[in-house]
């Protein structure tokens, strides 16, 4: 085994063949970036839910359903940080 045998040896992958990162990600977000971006959206549905609920204290015991918007917004951060918990924990490797 020459030494150019041996510096390419960390580089090859299971089957011998060189590994990408980008190959087996093709047009996806990366997991860690999927992660955050779940968790900014869900935090700003809160905050815009926090805001609007409290925009006129004085009805505030009137209990009303808040205007559409701020929970979906929350629900799909939900929804996109779990989706990439989910990928996370069937990721082969």
């Amino acid at each position: 085994m020459t030494v150019r045998d041996f510096e390419r040896e960390g580089y090859r992958g299971r089957h011998g063949s060189v590994s990408t990162r980008s190959g087996t990600e093709s047009g996806m977000l990366r997991i860690r970036t999927e992660e955050r971006l779940g968790s900014l959206l869900s935090a700003a549905g809160v905050i815009w839910g926090v805001q609007e609920a409290t925009k006129d204290l004085a009805h505030l015991w009137k209990f009303s359903i808040l205007p559409p918007g701020p929970m979906e917004v929350c629900a799909l951060g939900v929804l996109i940080w779990l989706h990439a918990k989910w990928r996370r924990s069937v990721k082969i490797n």
